[in-house]
């Protein structure tokens, strides 16, 4: 049940971006690239916190956390600048997601061992 809810969630979530990048003038291409590939890591890095074997307090706290930098992430888009060469805010993003899969690995063998 809860795996259903976050994939719709990601999906509406998705489909919103996309309707406010191809409305908006401000919302530039670049930007709503970043924040649908930060929706998408986001709901697979949930889904497969539900999918995995964890402790509640890790479910519940992991949960939390990465919505939180889940939305992080999203402003960061937001105000990245236009381009791929010496983008602070794309390097932030990638470090944040790459911290986020390594806490969900790290959280999936602690938990086992518990």
């Amino acid at each position: 049940m809860t795996k259903n809810i976050i994939l719709i969630t990601g999906i509406i979530l998705l489909v919103a971006n996309l309707l406010f990048g191809s409305m908006l003038s401000a919302y530039l291409a670049f930007n709503m690239g970043i924040n649908c590939g930060v929706i998408i890591a986001n709901t697979v890095l949930l889904y497969f916190l539900c999918c995995i074997t964890l402790k509640d307090a890790f479910r519940i706290s992991l949960s939390f956390l990465f919505s939180f930098l889940g939305f992080v992430e999203f402003i960061l888009g937001l105000l990245a600048p236009q381009r791929y060469e010496d983008n602070g805010y794309l390097v932030a993003v990638i470090l944040i997601v790459a911290f986020e899969a390594i806490v969900l690995v790290i959280t999936n063998l602690v938990s086992k061992n518990i």
